[in-house]
């Protein structure tokens, strides 16, 4: 199956704007007639007929609608994001196709990028989405300071997982989970500085270890991410 987006879906009808009306009849030549699935990112899943063919969008018939219940457990990720920008896009498509709901670009001490393309990035991650046939969509946002995250966060109801090597700490794989919302943090390439560290276990994050080897930023991410998806 191939999925398509479309932001406007209702009851009886779905608009397939310029992207996805290239990709969808340009690209693949589904034409007038065809029955194609569409997704509008928030949960809502359409088998619909294309009815016409414009020079830059598409008009459909929904045939049917269903609206998929969001998971239960959910995921945040909290991490500075690298220099390169290649390897930055490697990590968000592979988080997306991972399972990640939520990706929050941190400024930190030692940050090496401290600006990214949000446009750029939110269609990244759509792609890899509809690729994996996600009907709920992940969300980025624009970078953000470490302590002013923190200040966002919701202590009670989440796991606080502070990726961050020393020989005494518990594996990640390890940990017990007592919530259904899990928030992990990753450092910069330079890893937190020693007063941010501190600052993050004063705010109830559990330093946990991820892997004995030296991990670039986004494969800590990735890795981190399989450990506990």
């Amino acid at each position: 199956m191939i999925l398509f987006y479309s932001s406007q879906i209702n009851v009886s009808r779905a608009v397939l704007e310029e992207e996805e009306f290239r990709h969808c009849c340009v690209v693949l030549r589904h034409k007038e007639d065809d029955i194609i699935k569409v997704t509008d990112g928030n949960g809502k899943l359409a088998t619909a007929r294309i009815t016409i063919c414009h020079k830059k969008h598409a008009d459909l018939e929904v045939l049917s609608l269903d609206q998929a219940p969001q998971k239960a457990k959910r995921i945040s990720i909290g991490i500075a994001p690298p220099k390169n920008r290649n390897r930055w896009e490697w990590f968000l498509e592979k988080s997306v196709e991972i399972g990640v709901d939520n990706i929050i670009p941190l400024i930190c001490q030692n940050s090496e990028r401290k600006k990214i393309n949000l446009e750029r990035n939110m269609k990244i991650m759509r792609s890899a989405a509809l690729q994996s046939l996600r009907t709920h969509h992940p969300e980025i946002h624009e970078p953000v300071s470490l302590k002013s995250f923190i200040k966002t966060v919701d202590k009670t109801e989440s796991d606080l997982i502070l990726a961050h090597y020393h020989p005494e700490n518990t594996e990640l794989t390890s940990f017990p989970m007592s919530n259904d919302h899990q928030i992990i943090l990753i450092g910069p390439e330079g890893d937190f500085s020693p007063a941010e560290l501190k600052f993050l276990q004063n705010e109830g994050f559990i330093s946990l270890n991820i892997s004995d080897n030296r991990l670039r930023t986004e494969t800590a991410g990735i890795v981190a991410l399989c450990s506990i998806i």
